[in-house]
């Protein structure tokens, strides 16, 4: 790995360390991460082209050699990040809204389509290891549930009144600074994809309250089809599925679900306040069994 960095980048490194496939390492008091890139390049270099250009930080993308963004090491594509600043903080949500960027033109909602065709997946992978995973098993039909009751909401949603801005794959509990602006995380979304994920998973974590939720709904002034994608979000159990996608790649243990599972009526009696709240500010459709 050396010899290519040297190679690609012109750097000489005599120490790196291996963190999940990252190799991190340091050249003139400057870090660097080369990571594993999945995806689309041409997107991803698009939005962080954006991100420059509206003054906002990210690390840098170093291109290599050849001027691509790309580098194949171990037949996986990788790409050099120069992280130029460095702030030893958490993620809070003044973060996540300021670093909101309009987005106009070519962009569309894909969730209905996403969550429908994994909740397929899952169901199906269900019925396979049932039996060897039997604590997934006894929560997973509530967990569908929960994700069936976000994709009828989004039935209500009108794509055209959508506004598009900078987002982030995955806002994660007490996610760094650092990771957040990792320009690798991110996409091109509705914001409340950002701002329902983080409030999500503080809120599991008891590090937000139901007053400071409403507090940042009044003062994000969210339109109708946005308060409906809010809420659909904040139904959807993203939590529930990154951590099973966990348990089954064999990287934790499977009784860490209880995190979730154990709160299930807390998350509950959140989400029966909250769409109450919405209801009555925003007027939108009754889903039933949060009418109780």
């Amino acid at each position: 790995m050396k010899n290519l960095i040297n190679y690609y980048y012109a750097l000489i490194i005599n120490n790196f360390k291996k963190i999940n496939d990252s190799f991190v390492f340091e050249v003139d008091n400057k870090n660097y991460e080369f990571i594993p890139f999945y995806g689309d390049v041409n997107k991803f270099y698009k939005n962080y082209l954006t991100l420059i250009n509206n003054n906002k930080y990210c690390h840098e993308v170093i291109f290599n050699k050849d001027k691509n963004l790309l580098t194949f090491y171990n037949q996986k594509p990788y790409i050099l990040l120069r992280k130029n600043i460095y702030i030893d903080k958490k993620v809070d949500i003044n973060e996540i809204i300021n670093y909101d960027i309009p987005i106009y033109g070519g962009n569309s909602l894909n969730w209905k389509k996403l969550w429908g065709d994994k909740i397929d997946y899952y169901e199906y992978q269900m019925s396979q290891i049932a039996i060897k995973y039997r604590i997934l098993k006894n929560s997973f039909d509530y967990y569908i549930g929960l994700s069936e009751t976000a994709i009828n909401l989004l039935n209500y949603v009108d794509d055209t009144k959508i506004k598009y801005f900078i987002c982030h794959r995955r806002i994660t509990i007490n996610q760094m600074l650092d990771e957040f602006f990792n320009p690798i995380n991110i996409v091109v979304d509705s914001r409340t994809r950002d701002i329902a994920e983080y409030i999500k998973i503080n809120y599991f974590s008891e590090t937000i309250n139901l007053t400071e939720v409403f507090n940042y709904l009044d003062s994000l002034n969210f339109n109708y089809d946005e308060s409906l994608l809010f809420l659909a979000r904040l139904l959807y159990p993203t939590y529930y599925f990154d951590m099973y996608d966990q348990i089954i790649q064999g990287k934790i243990s499977e009784e860490k679900i209880q995190f979730y599972t154990k709160k299930n009526a807390f998350y509950e009696v959140f989400l029966k306040k909250l769409y109450n709240y919405i209801k009555f500010k925003y007027k939108i459709p009754e889903i039933e069994w949060l009418e109780n």
